[in-house]
């Protein structure tokens, strides 16, 4: 009995020893194999990925099919101002400086400037016909120079270089009388005295 009992002794001693010798191994590869691959865990799938993926580049403004900016082209000219019309006015026609008369025609003398008197008869006679024209009153202004036969001073002798202011002509003395002492012809000209006279035809 004690020979068997000691036989089953030392069987168990070389299965510790056995085990004791492979955990020893399995430890000294464990520890071959984290000193030589380190520490280090292997990256996860996330990190992986965010690798994988590169940068984007930064991105650049896309230039507008509009610009909002205008060109010298585009601009307006600045509105100026235009200077005012400046309006001339016609002076009113006085007639003729030496008209024509048939028989038959008279005329009204509402006054008489002579070149005598070293003013402008012409422009003074009229400047007073355009006056009475404007007040709504036919009048003319003629020079006189002995060409009208029926044009004579109080002696009978022809009025010679004098500008004339008149109406008419009309058909008669008594016509041209009345429109030269009418109410709007003394308003425009105050003259009552009104002779007349028939250009073309003499002693009248």
């Amino acid at each position: 009995m004690t020979s068997h009992r000691r036989k089953k002794k030392q069987q168990r001693s070389r299965s510790a020893v056995g085990a004791a010798i492979v955990a020893t191994a399995a430890i000294a590869t464990v520890s071959a194999f984290i000193l030589t691959k380190g520490e280090t865990t292997p990256p996860d799938d996330d990190a992986v990925r965010a690798a994988a993926v590169p940068d984007s580049p930064a991105s650049t403004p896309t230039p507008s099919a509009h610009p909002s900016v205008v060109s010298k082209a585009d601009r307006k000219p600045p509105t100026s101002r235009s200077a005012p019309e400046t309006t001339t006015s016609t002076p009113p026609n006085t007639g003729p400086t030496s008209p024509r008369f048939t028989r038959g025609q008279w005329i009204a003398v509402l006054d008489k400037y002579s070149s005598d008197t070293g003013l402008d008869a012409g422009q003074l006679a009229q400047n007073t016909a355009a006056k009475i024209i404007a007040a709504g009153v036919p009048a003319k202004a003629m020079l006189v120079n002995g060409q009208y036969p029926g044009f004579a001073n109080s002696s009978g002798e022809p009025v010679l270089d004098t500008w004339v202011v008149y109406l008419g002509p009309g058909t008669s003395s008594a016509q041209m009388l009345n429109l030269c002492t009418a109410p709007k012809t003394q308003r425009a000209y105050d003259n009552p005295a009104c002779p007349t006279f028939e250009p073309a035809t003499a002693g009248r």
